[in-house]
């Protein structure tokens, strides 16, 4: 590890971050070109992306990331040259060159020292970076000419290896992966979003660079006029071009830590709490100033619960973007064809839910690709076009965001459904024949439910659709699936927009209040013994000439309550988890409240069932149901 690195961890910090980003790009960049091989923008956008991660680590003396970055580099200015073509063979190393570098940036990350650059890596890239013998015989006129754009880049490159314009023209000598502090500043500054301002160039963009190099090389013209802000250009002195890049950028973003974030957004939580006290105790005195004033810090306490809200959000880009080389790696490895479909990527989503959202949707994406999408020749032998399609969607709706997985593949067969949860033992045959369609559809999230036969490196095991069901829960999701046989499926996700503030439905057993998440609640009727019937010993109620199994909650979770639904009383809330739905029997019903959850104690920390707990409008205390846990706890079907 280099000095520069262990004395300066906040530049390494920076970098890691801007990095990042530019890395994420180049990922979803790399799978379109494969797609779009002769966009030319593309192919000098990824060849900048690399120029500027390997520019970076060389001020920081990253060796081994330096020199994946730069044959990488040395691939794409061969294909920006004309003298070789984007193909499927090629583009494997510069995505396990990707893979590496992401992997460096991770251990830097934990502090631990880079690994080294795999040679076998190295050598792929070096003979895809070496022009075919072909182009090598070809006659010297016949030679594809050096696009401008690309002289401009590697003269760019060069005015990084110095500070001044003396020191490029007579040391020719320096590695051009040295830039000065002074100007890798201006570039992590640039990163942070100043080029928004036109006046402000690019420190790796190559145009401003080329008219330089033009005056160099002695071209018939007047010299260019010097811009006000002439960042990248080689008789800039690089202090002005960092600080004027960095005046640009601070007046339009800041940097702040997330846990920051999170305890103002801990502390407005408060705020909500001690407003729905006020307004509860509004409606007992009679007071009109005490009512507006009441009145006018409900609006102002709602405006600034959004406006934190809004702080932590993250476009669901940052999940999406891994979609085009996860579908682009698999269809490879299956064999099969398959476009990628992604809308609503500006779509805003909390920090937290982001994050958690990862690995169900890598599961439902997969699941998609590998059950769903038949091989070409037999889309083409059903009429279907040979590539397959999978789209991944976002919206808001109210306050939830919904998530569309959904493809054009052979769908899902209700009866083999049926017949696997028979032989793998989930049912008897009477209770998979009394099965619907959509009842069926949901066996795939059981644990250790699979349909196919034989296990592979990607499915069979009976696990990943268990983990989207598990994963979806616990952020207060629910999952709904539907199928076509022959056309395809629909898996769609609702979430809320955030989990720092629950909207919640306040129920009452015995004495003590409850909340249900509303996400899980699906609708409420006030109980009827005459709908309700057993069958297989499970107590059930007519639903719309549906049999929907019904719980007393109050048996779960209140000492002495009744045993035997005796009197006809009570409400029925009917909730939805993973799938299912079944009716639950409270006492009474208070309304909906926004509660902030709060962590449990030492005594129920762990409890399975219990999300956490809450104060409510009232002053009392509430405990915060977590529905899948409580019917995994008391109801073992589910």
């Amino acid at each position: 590890m280099s000095i520069a690195i262990e004395n300066d961890d906040e530049i390494l910090q920076d970098f890691l971050v801007e990095a990042t980003e530019i890395v994420e790009q180049l990922n979803e960049q790399l799978v379109d070109l494969e797609q779009m091989p002769e966009d030319n923008d593309l192919l000098n956008a990824i060849f900048r992306g690399f120029h500027t991660v390997k520019g970076g680590a060389g001020f920081l003396s990253i060796e081994s990331l330096v020199e994946v970055c730069h044959r990488a580099e040395d691939v794409f200015n061969v294909l920006r040259q004309g003298q070789r073509k984007v193909t499927s063979e090629l583009m494997d190393p510069v995505l396990e060159a990707l893979d590496l570098v992401n992997a460096i940036m991770e251990q830097l990350r934990n502090g631990a020292a880079p690994e080294a650059a795999n040679p076998d890596l190295l050598a792929r890239l070096e003979h895809f970076a070496a022009a075919p013998d072909a182009a090598a015989e070809l006659e010297p006129e016949s030679v594809p000419e050096q696009p401008p754009e690309t002289l401009a880049a590697e003269e760019a490159a060069a005015a990084q290896e110095t500070q001044t314009a003396a020191q490029a023209e007579t040391d020719s000598s320096t590695s051009e992966e040295e830039i000065t502090e002074d100007e890798f500043e201006a570039l992590l500054d640039q990163l942070h979003g100043s080029s928004a301002d036109p006046a402000v160039a690019d420190p790796l963009d190559p145009e401003p660079e080329h008219e330089a190099m033009t005056e160099q090389q002695g071209a018939p013209q007047a010299a260019p006029e010097v811009p006000d802000n002439p960042v990248g250009k080689r008789d800039a002195a690089p202090t002005k071009a960092g600080e004027t890049v960095r005046t640009a950028s601070a007046d339009t973003s800041v940097r702040v830590d997330t846990q920051r974030l999170d305890d103002i957004m801990n502390m407005v939580g408060e705020l909500v709490l001690v407003r729905n006290r006020l307004s509860t105790l509004k409606a007992s005195i009679a007071d009109e100033a005490l009512a507006d004033v009441v009145g006018n810090l409900d609006v102002v306490t709602s405006d600034l619960q959004l406006a934190v809200m809004k702080t932590r959000m993250q476009p669901m880009r940052k999940v999406f973007g891994r979609f085009p080389r996860v579908v682009r790696d698999l269809a490879r490895n299956l064999g099969k064809e398959v476009d990628l479909e992604m809308r609503g990527e500006d779509t805003d989503l909390d920090k937290n839910l982001v994050e958690a959202l990862s690995d169900p949707l890598i599961h439902l994406v997969r699941n998609a690709i590998d059950h769903g999408i038949e091989p070409p020749d037999e889309r083409e032998a059903m009429g279907k076009p040979r590539r397959g399609r999978v789209v991944l969607s976002a919206t808001q709706e109210g306050d939830h965001i919904l998530l569309l997985i959904e493809d054009d593949g052979r769908g899902m067969d209700a009866d083999k459904l049926r017949r696997k949860a028979v032989e793998r033992g989930l049912l008897d045959e009477e209770s998979a024949a009394r099965l619907d369609d959509k009842d069926c559809f949901n066996l795939i999230f059981h644990a250790g439910f699979s349909t196919r036969d034989a296990i592979s490196d990607v499915s069979g095991r009976g696990v990943g659709m268990d983990v989207v069901k598990t994963g979806i829960a616990r952020i207060n999701g629910t999952v709904d699936i539907d199928s076509d046989a022959g056309k395809g499926s629909r898996i769609l996700i609702k979430l809320p927009l955030t989990l720092a503030i629950l909207p919640t439905l306040m129920v009452v057993l015995g004495n003590q209040p409850f909340a249900l998440p509303l996400a899980n609640v699906v609708e409420i009727f006030n109980l009827d013994l005459s709908r309700t019937n057993t069958v297989d010993g499970q107590l059930t109620i007519r639903v719309r000439e549906r049999a929907l199994p019904l719980f007393y909650l109050g048996q779960w979770l209140v000492n002495g309550a009744r045993e035997t639904p005796d009197e006809n009383t009570g409400h029925v809330v009917v909730v939805n988890i993973g799938g299912a739905q079944v009716g639950l029997v409270v006492d009474m019903l208070v309304g909906q409240e926004e509660v902030v959850i709060k962590p449990l104690g030492a005594f129920l920390h762990g409890q399975e069932g219990m999300a956490g707990a809450t104060i409510t409008s009232d002053g009392k205390i509430a405990l915060i149901l977590d529905m899948p846990g409580l019917m995994r706890r008391y109801a073992r079907r589910y």
